[in-house]
């Protein structure tokens, strides 16, 4: 899998839950919109949480005045939580990859 990493604080935009309200489900994925306009559905992890997923991408995330920052993104595992660390992340946001890599969210 090839990645680069980013700060895609211009290009990603926070659109909330998947569920509304305080529901199991709202605390555990997150919907993302990509520069083209694509909503994409994240699980969401505290950063020292973050599985090793190989094929997937990662966001790490900071809770800033009820919003989700987007720090950085990249590959899933390790490499995303020192990432979270050395942003003051409190969240990684992990999207399973399809076997072709779709829309703009997907590693550069």
């Amino acid at each position: 899998m090839m990645t680069r990493d980013l700060v895609p604080s211009d290009s990603l935009t926070d659109e909330g839950p998947l569920s509304a309200a305080d529901s199991p489900l709202a605390r555990r994925f997150r919907l993302w919109r990509g520069p083209d306009g694509r909503r994409q559905v994240f699980s969401v992890y505290a950063a020292e949480d973050a599985p090793d997923y190989p094929d997937a991408v990662a966001i790490a995330v900071r809770h800033v005045g009820g919003r989700r920052v987007p720090l950085w993104t990249g590959p899933a595992g390790i490499k995303a939580r020192v990432a979270a660390r050395a942003v003051g992340a409190q969240e990684i946001h992990l999207r399973i990859l399809p076997e072709t890599v779709s829309g703009p969210l997907a590693p550069l």
